[in-house]
């Protein structure tokens, strides 16, 4: 593949990343009914298919499945940031392939617990509230409580960031805010046994300051320093991607 199309390629996987992320807000967020999701802890069975399920069947339906198609594409955006850790560094060494794989995994769980959830919607007035609530909580349990797949990659990506002093792609600073992050989500184990507060599932720091952490203190910097080094707006960066040896 010649230099020109391998550039272009990369822009448009770079591009993947807002992509991914405003499909996640329509489908997951909007169409979803997740801001905020359904304390689902403190609902009964009856409540939750009263309150959110059957009151927004169609509307969830449509934005879970939406989300099995949308965040898989968290995937080759987070590819693409391992290549360049490897292209940059001349090799393929451990923190770039705890990044590749945080972000494989990361991607599944972003697809794979809203096909849990959509099951739910559309299964609604087909099974009892019992297994929908049971599914449902099985969903949020996969989501939040994996989160160290999450984790693993923000603490490779972050350190390789800090340790790597060479490399010009990405600051310090956003290497320490994505390993900052990656511990921010610890909380995340207390979502099965807390049904109101903060460490809820819909809680000001299990929701709200957990996804914002990862969306602003992580994603956005991330994303914004590979498209300007791909797009080649800084010409010092592009000599950092060198080929691997």
């Amino acid at each position: 593949m010649d230099s020109d199309t391998k550039r272009m390629v990369n822009i448009a996987v770079a591009w993947c990343g807002p992509v991914f992320v405003l499909g996640y807000i329509i489908f997951w967020a909007m169409l979803g009914h997740n801001v905020p999701p359904p304390n689902v802890m403190g609902m009964t069975p009856e409540q939750l298919v009263s309150e959110y399920y059957g009151k927004y069947q169609s509307e969830i339906s449509v934005g879970m499945i939406g989300c099995c198609v949308v965040g898989l594409i968290y995937t080759p955006w987070s590819l693409l940031l391992a290549s360049m850790l490897r292209d940059d560094d001349g090799q393929l060494g451990v923190l770039s392939m705890m990044e590749a794989a945080g972000g494989i995994l990361t991607g599944w769980v972003l697809a794979f617990c809203p096909a849990i959830w959509g099951t739910c919607a559309i299964l609604t007035n087909q099974v009892s509230p019992e297994l929908v609530r049971s599914l449902h909580v099985m969903g949020w349990v996969i989501y939040d409580c994996t989160f160290m797949v999450t984790s693993i990659q923000l603490f490779g990506l972050g350190a390789y960031t800090v340790l790597n002093k060479k490399q010009k792609i990405f600051p310090a600073w956003a290497g320490w805010f994505a390993i900052a992050v990656g511990v921010i989500f610890i909380p995340l184990v207390l979502i099965p046994f807390v049904s109101e507060g903060p460490f809820a599932v819909s809680g000001m720091w299990n929701f709200y300051i957990v996804f914002g952490t990862w969306l602003f203190g992580f994603f956005v910097p991330y994303s914004f320093f590979m498209l300007k080094a791909t797009m080649g707006v800084s010409r010092g960066a592009q000599h950092t991607l060198r080929p691997a040896h």
